[in-house]
């Protein structure tokens, strides 16, 4: 029983290592809900359960929809269609131009 014992405290810690650095390195604007400030003491206060809750609430998903910053667009990395691409947009004009 105490190396079962042992063992979930080892993971409690490791867990608890893992959250607080990366807590510490993710970029300011991907942290949601909460400053990150806040999060750590979470974090180190309650090891299990804000180590959890860090990782699913606390940062937002790489390429998520919508922004971690409220009122912060989300800028689309290149155009979703031809409809968005000025380019072909641009050229399409002139095709009918020179009809």
């Amino acid at each position: 029983m105490a190396r079962v014992n042992t063992l979930l405290f080892l993971v409690t810690v490791a867990l608890t290592v893992v959250a607080v650095i990366d807590c510490l390195a993710t970029e300011r604007d991907r942290v949601q809900h909460f400053p990150r400030g806040a999060w750590l003491v979470l974090v180190i206060v309650c090891p299990l359960a804000g180590a959890i809750a860090w990782f699913r609430a606390g940062r937002a998903a790489p390429g998520a929809g919508r922004p971690a910053v409220p009122g912060w667009a989300v800028v689309p990395a290149a155009p979703i269609g031809p409809d968005d691409d000025p380019e072909f947009l641009r050229m399409l004009a002139e095709k009918i131009r020179n009809r």
